[in-house]
């Protein structure tokens, strides 16, 4: 390997070139970073821009909880109106019930006089008319009548048309709370706007939960009659036809 020693030039001149030519780099760069820094505009451009981003995803945000909202009280209004129908078949059910209940009632009397009078042949025949003939003791099935709930007719009268309905009439009052929302294009008038609607759909749906619940219950009461109902003319039924058959066999 070749030793070679680099000797330092001691011309001062030759320095003095280098670190003039240094001291220009640097200055050009000096010069250039500051040219990129923003100017006191350009920053609150760029402050105005973000503002108006936010406040746009503000406002998009509540519009679209809006919307949820509204769509939710379309399905609990739908619901509302089912439920309605539902309980009209469920009462017309019931009523029906206690129209054979009555009439297996009727049917019973009849057949315990056809026993009664059976029997009597029967002694008559018999020639046993010192024993008076045999009564039936059977008495006619005991219906039980539907417990009414005191407050049930009078919120039946809130059911009895569909557009009365506590439920349907939140369909005018969101379309107004929506047109008068709407107009304003300030951002803090409408922002203000949105919230209040969103609080106003938020307490009717709740008092649409409320109504939904209370009229569940109430058919939960009216479905138990129907299915005591039910089972006390199955008993019935059953028990005359056994009556009828050993009526025939005699």
């Amino acid at each position: 390997m070749n030793n070679h020693r680099y000797i330092k030039s001691t011309n001062p001149f030759e320095e003095d070139d280098i670190d003039d030519e240094l001291f220009l780099r640097n200055s050009r760069r000096s010069t250039s970073s500051m040219n990129m820094q923003p100017t006191l505009d350009e920053q609150m451009q760029s402050f105005a821009e973000k503002k108006k981003a936010i406040e746009e995803r503000t406002i998009s945000s509540t519009d679209k909880s809006i919307n949820i909202l509204r769509e939710s009280e379309q399905i609990g209004i739908a619901t509302a109106e089912e439920l309605m129908r539902q309980r009209e078949k469920l009462e017309k059910t019931d009523k029906q019930l206690d129209e054979i209940n009555a009439t297996l009632r009727f049917s019973q009397k009849h057949i315990n006089g056809i026993k009664s009078v059976f029997s009597s042949l029967k002694n008559y025949m018999s020639g046993k008319n010192d024993v008076s003939p045999s009564t039936s003791s059977s008495t006619p099935s005991t219906v039980k009548q539907s417990t009414s709930n005191p407050n049930l007719d009078e919120k039946l009268s809130t059911y009895d048309r569909y557009e009365n309905h506590p439920a349907t009439r939140l369909q005018d009052n969101y379309s107004r709370d929506y047109q008068s929302s709407s107009g304003s294009k300030d951002f803090s008038a409408r922002l203000d706007a949105n919230l209040q609607e969103m609080c106003n759909n938020i307490s009717r749906l709740k008092g649409l939960a409320n109504d939904l619940g209370d009229e569940i219950l109430t058919q939960n009461d009216l479905i138990s009659n129907i299915i005591d109902k039910t089972e006390n003319a199955d008993m019935t039924i059953n028990k005359q036809n056994k009556d009828m058959s050993r009526i025939l066999r005699k």
